[in-house]
């Protein structure tokens, strides 16, 4: 799928449960624009990211807290001090 707002590549995250198979929203991780109004991100902070300050959300509905990201940086040397976070 070709995003809606700047015309790149979209993904979804999806899991085969057995009798069939689940699919996420699709997001643009070029822009933040998700096809689900609760996670784009691609005029701001989206009202998942803003509902919870400590995670990252992702246009796909994937959320990661952000302490943990930044330990995984820190673990390979990765500058972390300029990082909004």
């Amino acid at each position: 799928m070709q995003c809606e707002n700047c015309g790149a590549e979209c993904i979804r995250d999806e899991i085969d449960v057995g009798v069939g198979i689940i699919h996420g929203p699709y997001g643009c991780n070029s822009c933040g624009w998700s096809e689900s109004p609760e996670y784009d991100s691609s005029k701001g902070l989206s009202p998942k990211e803003i509902e919870n300050p400590e995670y990252f959300v992702d246009p796909q509905g994937g959320m990661q807290k952000k302490s943990a990201i930044l330990g995984k940086l820190e673990h390979f040397g990765v500058d972390t001090t300029d990082l909004n976070l």
